[in-house]
This record gives C-alpha cells, structure tokens and sequence, in this order.
C-alpha cells in the first residue's frame, strides 16, 4: 500500500535540514580559521548563529514521531524495523565506510607517531558505533536507538492517551544532552527520546494540535523569542553547557519545540501553497544531512587557502557564502546520485 504524503511535514523536513547545515556553515569556518580563538568580537557572531541553529537536530527527533504516528503505526515491527535498516542504517553505514576511507592515511600517519597498530575494520566499528566518521553523525546512533525503543513507547502511547510519553517529553527539561566534543551519551539520547516522544503523540490528534496552536500563536511567539534571546546572551557568555542538568540546553529544548510548533502549524495552514524548494529540500533531506558537512568543509579550506585572515564582519559574509553554496552543491550532488543510481541511491545516500 501506498503511504499518504503530507506536504506540510515534508516540507518541515527541509526546514529541518536547512538549520541544520546553518548550525556547521559559521561555527565551522570560525573554528577553522582561528578566528574563534584569536577574535573576542567573534563570540558575538557565534551567539547569533548557534542561538538560531544550535539544537535543531530535534526538528528531525519531532517529525520521526510525528512521521511514526501519522504514516507507519499499525504495519508489522518486522516492516517497521526493516525500513530504518534499508533507509536510515543502510546508507549511514556506506557513508561512514567512505568518509573512514578517505582519512585512513591520515588516521595511520597519526597512529604511527603514536607508536599504535590500527586496522580498518576496527576503526570503521568503532566509527559507526559512535557517529565518528564525521562530526555531525552522532545522530544516527542516537536515532537507532530511538528506532529500538519504537515498541516500548508504542505500548506506552495506548495507555491512557500517552500520558506517560508527555513525562518523557518533559524529561530534556531536567536531562540535558552532552556537547562537543562527548555528543553521544545517554543523557543525549534522553534528550533526543522527549523530542520523538512528543511527536508520537502530536501526531495522533493534527488536527487539534494546530488548532491550539493557531490558538496560541502569540503565547508561543514571546516563548520562542524570549528563549532565543536567553539562549543569545549564554552563548555570548560563554556559559559552559555541561552537568546532568543545563540552563542552556533547557533554554534550547524549549526554544526548538515552541519553534517548531509555530512552523508546523504555519507549513499546515498553507500546505496548498508551500514553495516547491521546500518539497525539494524535504525529498533530499537526508542525503543533505549526510553530505553537506564534507562539502562545507571543503569549501571554507578553499576559502582559507585564499584568504587565510578573516575579519569578524567578513567571516560572517563568507559564512553566508558558505551557507548558500555549500546547500547548492550538496543539493546538486545528491540529485546527481539519485539520478544515476535511481532507487538505489537509497542504500548509498538516503535519497
């Protein structure tokens, strides 16, 4: 059977995706430049960028949720379970595999000043078993593990209206998710869990769910402004985000959620009219998160070999340069990959 298609949830997805790679297009440049060590001003520029993009990655917890209500509850576990496998693991694993194997000289080089025997079976392992093959992919263990709980929380949505997943939807609250450069742990896996939690149960009543919010969308507006102001200023404090429980990640969840309600609701009230980038974007979403940061990177050492000293103003120019050409040209390569593996591209990719 066919499965329905929602285009406003689709086209949440590239929303998803594009903060994503906003969150890598500034603080990257900025670390690889030396600018984030050497320039004071630089932490004002860096508080803009990660206030807006940082804790994004919960847009993608959310709609797993939400997609887990709406589109893929009632199938078997088996056909549950072999999807993520074919769609989600499948092209995690060849892109680890890649990526591993286009740095092993270097990670040998390194083992040797360090007078160590490595071998690449055990590296790639240990790559995937921790989202280490690229900074970024520390989700996809994350989200494995959400995908393994599936059941339990299934079991825990038929009792007594979901009551019990709105706890866990509560819990980043109190539990916050570990940083750079520990980002998997289980403390970001309960933090990851509220967020698909809380799009198991949005997802059974959509209809209610943006009428309370259409409701409410000027409660939820100040909530969304004045966290992002909160998150700005500990950003620009360098306030360090770490113990069981931080203010900052609590500011985060709770800006990240009352954001992505208010685009919900706004991507469903014109789900007639949503501008076919964003469907585009939503179709190679995952393909963008798995590709984009390489590109990037490989743009801002082209950048540096040309101008190796930025300014603060002109790194946040070329930060933007970075930003829209490295969408482009992930965007460009994940069609052409689509387009010469057909459906194929799936196990490669994603897309």
């Amino acid at each position: 059977m066919s499965k329905p298609f929602f285009s406003d949830l689709h086209a949440f997805r590239g929303v998803a995706v594009l903060c994503i790679m906003g969150a890598h297009a500034w603080s990257v440049l900025g670390y690889q430049s030396g600018l984030q060590a050497r320039e004071p001003d630089y932490r004002w520029l860096y508080a803009g960028t990660e206030a807006l993009f940082h804790g994004t990655t919960l847009f993608f917890a959310l709609i797993s949720g939400l997609l887990y209500t709406r589109v893929l509850r009632g199938q078997p576990w088996r056909a549950f379970f072999r999807g993520k496998l074919v769609h989600v693991i499948v092209p995690y694993a060849f892109v680890s595999t890649v990526l591993t194997a286009l740095v092993w000289p270097e990670i040998v080089a390194w083992a040797e000043t360090q007078k160590l025997t490595l071998n690449f079976p055990a590296v790639l392992a240990h790559n995937l078993a921790t989202g280490q093959a690229e900074v970024h992919l520390w989700y996809i263990p994350v989200l494995a593990v959400l995908f393994a709980l599936t059941p339990v929380l299934e079991r825990l949505l038929r009792w007594r209206g979901g009551v019990a997943l709105l706890v866990l939807a509560a819990l980043p609250l109190v539990v916050s998710r570990t940083t750079y450069p520990q980002l998997l742990s289980a403390q970001t896996v309960v933090f990851f869990l509220g967020a698909y939690a809380l799009g198991m149960v949005l997802g059974l009543h959509p209809e209610r769910l943006h009428a309370f919010v259409a409701a409410r969308r000027r409660l939820l507006l100040v909530v969304f402004v004045a966290t992002l102001g909160v998150n700005f200023a500990l950003f620009a404090w360098e306030y360090v985000a770490d113990g069981f429980v931080s203010a900052q990640q609590s500011v985060v969840y709770v800006n990240k959620i009352s954001a992505a309600l208010l685009l919900l609701q706004a991507l469903h009230a014109r789900r007639d009219r949503i501008p076919q980038a964003l469907l585009t974007l939503g179709t190679h979403a995952f393909s963008l998160y798995f590709l984009h940061f390489t590109v990037m990177v490989q743009l801002d050492q082209l950048l540096l070999r040309w101008h190796p000293t930025f300014s603060v103003p002109e790194l946040a120019v070329a930060g933007l340069a970075v930003y829209a050409l490295g969408t482009g040209l992930a965007l460009l390569l994940s069609l052409g990959i689509r387009r010469a593996l057909g459906r194929r591209s799936r196990w490669s990719i994603g897309a």
